[in-house]
């Protein structure tokens, strides 16, 4: 096959893999029930007087769209927080944008109606919890002693520093009052039960947005150890290292409150694998996920690409940057530069690595499609790829070589997708 053959297979494997994880969709087959007794999850549970939704990441619209439909009259109230605006699918759900990557002010606002949603109402409502990836950053209240400012720079340190978003979260949850299984806590004894659509490469349901109802049981001595393990100690405000060291651990919420994940990156693999497939392309979702440093894992795959099928990955890379003042890109994209300049010494091949959610990083694209001739078409508008790679400036390569992937915000977020063909 052609290499546009195969690029324009990729495409389609993505769109598929998107819809295969659609979040209305997912929700409405984990709810099902009638009258004081609801199915969530599998799960029964009483909903006496009515339901309360909070719906946090950036799949909260489509699953806040779900459980709307489906709850009709017994909804009395709600939330969506999510990454972009969308009109709300009901009128007693209001609609707030948090910041992303890094929590802002109106991240904080969020994070405040939250706990006022969990607190208000009646005792015998359920607050239905739909929490998908991006949670951790649109909704935040800083812990006790510990200031916004402080926190958004704890944060920034750790998306920069190169830390896998299972160890940044452990040390998320502990600098915060709504995070590790904080709305449970204010919930009290109130119905509560949570779906979740995971972005966390295998790890457990109390990861995902730094587990809102749901604590890990892990301990502010984990968290500094993640921050000394990255040498992220010094990188942090002091008065943050200062509250995990005088920090106790955190009880866990009680362990009446079910939950279930109900999509999550494999599925996505799989439907991605299943439409090359149908295409007359062989494929193979590759086990276990891709995880680690981006450039590292992107050599890695093309070392074990095969001639004449299409590996499918998926999973979360981390960019760690070194440089004072980077360019524009994210995970996705400096992959498929990596992988770009092996693709034209090979003179064969297409590599595209995709964010499920269409935001990689820190640019407006959803990642890149690349092949062997990428990287001439860059050196044609007068570019190094090298030079691109070193300044963490992926995006501004890809452009030029026509080789970016923008689809604006999805409204999914299962990690990402790549699709290696050798």
């Amino acid at each position: 096959m052609t290499n546009r053959s195969v690029r324009g297979a990729f495409l389609a494997a993505y769109r598929a893999a998107l819809r295969s994880v659609d979040p209305c969709v997912v929700i409405e087959r984990h709810l099902s029930g009638s009258g004081d007794r609801l199915q969530v999850g599998g799960h029964t549970v009483e909903a006496r007087r009515g339901v309360r939704i909070l719906a946090v990441g950036k799949a909260a619209h489509g699953m806040a769209r779900g459980a709307a439909g489906f709850l009709s009259s017994r909804l009395v109230g709600g939330l969506i927080i999510s990454d972009h605006h969308r009109p709300s699918p009901h009128p007693l759900l209001k609609v707030m944008v948090g910041d992303h990557p890094y929590p802002g002010r109106a991240s904080l606002a969020a994070g405040r109606a939250a706990l006022s949603l969990a607190a208000e109402g009646h005792p015998d409502e359920l607050l239905l919890a739909l929490v998908s990836g991006g949670g951790s950053s649109l909704m935040e209240v800083p812990a006790p002693g510990i200031t916004f400012d402080d926190l958004t720079a704890a944060g920034r340190a750790l998306v920069t520093g190169g830390v896998p978003i299972s160890e940044m979260n452990v040390v998320r949850r502990h600098l915060s009052s709504i995070k590790n299984g904080g709305i449970a806590r204010v919930a009290g004894g109130r119905p509560l039960a949570t779906l979740l659509i995971s972005d966390v490469v295998d790890g457990p349901a109390s990861a995902v947005a730094s587990g809102p109802t749901l604590a890990d049981g892990t301990t502010p001595e984990d968290a500094r150890t993640v921050l000394a393990d990255y040498r992220l100690s010094q990188r942090v405000p002091p008065s943050v290292t200062a509250y995990l060291e005088s920090s106790r651990p955190v009880a866990p919420p009680s362990a009446r409150h079910p939950h279930r994940v109900i999509a999550d990156g494999m599925e996505a693999a799989r439907a991605a694998r299943v439409e090359l497939g149908a295409r007359g392309i062989p494929a193979e979702t590759v086990t276990p996920p891709v995880v680690g440093e981006a450039e590292a894992a992107a050599r890695q795959v093309m070392e074990t690409a095969v001639a004449d099928q299409v590996s499918v990955y998926w999973g979360e890379t981390t960019v760690r940057i070194d440089v004072s003042s980077p360019g524009r890109g994210g995970r996705n994209q400096h992959a498929a530069l990596v992988v770009a300049g092996r693709l034209a010494e090979r003179g064969r091949g297409v590599f595209g690595g995709f964010a499920t959610d269409g935001v990689d990083g820190e640019s407006d694209a959803a990642g890149g499609l690349v092949d062997s001739g990428t990287i001439e078409r860059g050196r044609a508008s007068g570019l190094d790829w090298r030079e691109h790679l070193r300044r963490y400036d992926s995006s501004s390569f890809l452009a030029s070589s026509g080789d970016l992937v923008v689809t604006g915000p999805t409204g999914v977020n299962v990690g990402d997708l790549w699709l290696v063909a050798g």
